[in-house]
Parts: structure tokens; sequence; C-alpha cells
């Protein structure tokens, strides 16, 4: 990821929104690939289109943020799964587990393709940052500095040395952003949420400025800000006005106090290599955050049942707790030690929580090509690049291996048995190819386990359990140890 310094970062607010201003027209409405359903600068933004959280029939009266008129929750595709074999458009030896030393090669596509993914990207950030700006009319003027903070980030990331995904997780957090503070600008939030929101607003944008101005490794710097992306991600639960208050409020500190150690654990780590700052203490915090970021995910998720989110989002709440007072400058010795080992307690309850918040997920199945995309996009996001350049080193087109590749970027649904791949390349060009589902899925099931799934993925799990099924009842093909419990 290309790194911000702080400097920089606060010259070029101006800049970036007198650019927004000059180059998107007022009003301008973007086709994106995945509507979002963020309103922009309104107050009906607190409503996303989610299926909202069921109130359990057992819990008392909930506090009741605005009101505004619900609008209807989008409804999941629901592909047609088929029962087929792929097409024959390749060989057998493609489709065969056996045959990843010749899977993938095959010449780039047209430089037209190419275009399109970057041109979807540059939308979406043009839509944000016009959002934002718009924005910062309506909320409280201490809110300002954070809105002026985000804009400047996004504008100094435009750049072809940053990573599409780096790029992609801090737009996708100024979007969770976005709702919380339209609720914040709206007269009907009560006001005990609204200074809530107000802190989680200021918290997550210099926990981003941090990250993304530091020094810290750019493979470190890219997990900190998919952690913010799906920490975050709760925002459009906490701010919806039927969401009960006992999950409103086990969530806000999830959100909080988790960016809060990624913060510290940035601001605190010594000065020198990266080795240097590889403590057991800074392991912690990043391996806690990665799953308490899963754990947001899977709650933010809304195939997740309403027991299962409730309860997944309580032992997070406390896993939380525990990870800010380790990381709290003022916590003395004996607290912190105390509560290194609680934590390690809770947060094995938590990694048990998720596969079982997880697994109870109820949806449309997808096809074949559709769960292996989905699978694999979440497993380029949440695996360093140099441990996917290793596994998938066999399958990677020539010219992607000669190049070396920076960033697998995200899949795109081709067929069922091929699926496109996107990724930034060391010369920081954007490339794509096709690649063969059974090969692929295999290699990548090899670098998350079973036992790691939930936590690594999030509400991504889901599709690569579905994908290993298609594979061993299609083709008796094993892909690691996903549809195991005893993981890998």
């Amino acid at each position: 990821m290309a790194r911000i310094s702080r400097r920089y970062v606060i010259h070029a607010v101006n800049a970036s929104l007198l650019a927004t201003a000059l180059a998107v027209p007022a009003g301008m409405t973007v086709a994106t690939a995945e509507p979002r359903g963020t309103n922009r600068g309104t107050a009906e933004a607190v409503v996303r289109s989610t299926e909202p959280p069921p109130s359990d029939p057992g819990e008392g009266p909930t506090t009741t943020p605005p009101t505004p008129s619900p609008s209807e929750p989008d409804e999941p595709d629901s592909p047609t799964t088929s029962s087929t074999a792929p097409s024959n458009g390749t060989s057998d030896d493609a489709t065969s587990p056996t045959s990843g030393e010749t899977d993938g090669q095959t010449s780039e596509p047209p430089p037209e393709q190419e275009t399109e993914a970057e041109t979807e990207a540059e939308a979406e950030a043009d839509e944000v940052t016009t959002g934002l700006a718009e924005e910062k009319e309506q909320v409280p003027e201490e809110l300002a500095p954070a809105v002026d903070t985000l804009l400047g980030i996004i504008g100094a990331l435009d750049t072809p040395e940053t990573s599409p995904q780096d790029r992609e997780g801090v737009i996708e957090s100024a979007e969770n952003l976005s709702i919380a503070l339209a609720a914040i600008s709206d007269p009907r939030t009560p006001p005990e949420l609204r200074e809530q929101l107000i802190a989680i607003v200021k918290q997550v944008t210099s926990t981003l400025e941090v990250v993304a101005g530091s020094g810290v490794p750019d493979e470190e710097g890219s997990l900190f800000i998919l952690v913010v992306k799906r920490t975050t991600s709760a925002l459009d639960i906490i701010c919806d006005p039927r969401t009960p208050e006992e999950l409103r409020s086990r969530l806000i500190p999830v959100v909080g106090e988790t960016n809060y150690a990624l913060k510290q654990s940035e601001e605190r780590r010594p000065s020198g290599s990266a080795n240097a700052w590889r403590s057991r203490k800074a392991d912690t915090v990043q391996s806690t955050s990665m799953l308490l970021g899963a754990s947001a995910d899977i709650v933010h998720d809304r195939r997740t049942p309403p027991k299962e989110r409730e309860e997944l989002a309580e032992v997070s709440r406390q896993v939380s707790s525990l990870l800010r007072k380790i990381t709290d400058p003022q916590t003395s010795r004996k607290e912190r030690s105390a509560a290194e080992k609680e934590l390690e307690d809770r947060t094995a309850r938590m990694k048990d929580q998720q596969e079982e918040s997880a697994s109870a997920r109820k949806g449309p199945k997808e096809s074949l090509g559709e769960a292996a995309a989905v699978c694999s996009s979440a497993v380029f996001e949440s695996v360093r690049d140099s441990s996917l350049m290793g596994g998938l080193r066999k399958l990677v087109p020539a010219a992607w291996e000669d190049e070396g590749v920076k960033d697998f970027w995200k899949a795109k649904e081709k067929s069922d048995d091929q699926i496109e791949v996107l990724a930034q390349l060391r010369n920081n060009e954007r490339s794509e190819a096709p690649f063969e589902v059974v090969p692929l899925i295999t290699a990548l099931a090899e670098l998350v386990p079973r036992d790691k799934l939930y936590g690594t993925l999030g509400g991504s799990s889901l599709s690569c359990t579905q994908t290993a099924k298609y594979l061993e009842e299609r083709f008796g093909v094993t892909a690691g140890s996903w549809l195991t419990r005893t993981g890998g």
C-alpha cells in the first residue's frame, strides 16, 4: 500500500475538496456493480438495505433511534444452482486437482476489461467523496475536521502505487462512516446514541489516519484496513432504528475499542525494522483485532439468526474490552497481565461462537461459480499476498509469475468451472485472467484451514464451505479441511 504522511494528508484536504467540487457534478448518479444502499447527506441513511435484526420476544422496550420511513430491504439474488458438471470449454485435465501446473496459463484479456474494473473503482470513490462533502455541511462542527481528514486520505490514495485492495478498503470504511454521520445529523437521534456515534467517527478516522500514514509494512497495514472496514460494517445495524437496544449496546464498543487498540498498537510500536516491531503484544493485537473484524462481519450478515447474532456480539464485546485494556497505556502491569490471560479464554470462546453463528445462517444457495468467486475474494483480502503468491505460484499466468503479484484484488464469476481473478502486478499494472475453480479453491483451502476459516474470512466463510461441498459432490475433490470439524 502507498503510505501517506500525516503532513500530506493535512495539506491534501483542501485540494481534495476543491477537486471534488470541480470534477463531480452535484447530484451525479453513479452506477456500480453492487450498490451499497447508502443515502448521502440525508437522515434516511440510517436505514440500510439490510434485513432488520428481529427483536427477541422476551426483551423489554428498546431505546428507539430516529424512525424514518423504512425502505424495503434488498433481497439477495437466488441464482440457480447447476447440478451438472462444468462445461466442456476446457479439457478434463483442466478440472483435475492434479493439473495445477498448467492452469491459468492464458493470455491476458483485452485492455478495455482492465479499464472497466478501474472505472468502477473510480466511480465508487467519486460517489463517496461527493457524499462526504455534502454530509460535512450537516454534521456538528466538531466533526468537520474528521470529514476533512477522510477526504484527504481518500484523495492521497489515488496513486498507481496504492494497492486496489487498500483503496477499496478505505473507501468502504468511509461509506460505513457516512451512515453514522447521517444519523448524527438527524435531530431524531437520541442524544446518548449521537454522542456514541460521534466518538466512533472520531476514533475510526484517527485510526485510519495513523494506519495509512505510518511506516507499518504494507501487508500489516492492509490487514489493519480490513479490520477497520469490517468493524465499521456494523454501523448500519447500530444506526438502524429497528435494532434491539441490547444488540446495539454490544456492538458500539466492539467498533470503538477495536479501532482504539489498532491505533494504540501503531502509535506505540518501536521504531526500527519490522522484525523489531513484531513483539508478542503486537501479534496479539493483530490476531485479536482480525477476529473481532470477522465477528462484526458475521453479525452484520443479515442471514445470521437473531439468537446467534446476539451471542456473538456479546462475546465479541467482552474480547474488545479486554483488548482495549491491554493496549491502554494507563493500565497497570498487573491489570494487563490478568487481562491477557482472560483474553485467551474469551478469544477461544469467540472463535467457537463465530463458527456457530456463521453455520446457522440461512439463505439461497449460490452457484458454484458465484460461491467460488465470493470465497476467493474473501481469501484474497484476508491473507497476506506473499502467502498467496507462494500458494498459487503454479496457477498464475506466466506474465504474472515473471513480474510478480503485488495485490490479489478480487475474483468475479465467469462460469461454474472458471472465475476471473483481478490483480495488481509489481509494476503497478492491473491485470486479470481466468483461473480454473478446482485447482484454485483447493490451493486456497491449504492457506486457510477450517479452524481459521470463520475468524479469517468472516461472513464469506459460508461461500467457501458451499464451494467445498460442490467440489466434493461433483468431482470427488476435497478442499483442504473446509468440510471437517477438526480443522487443518
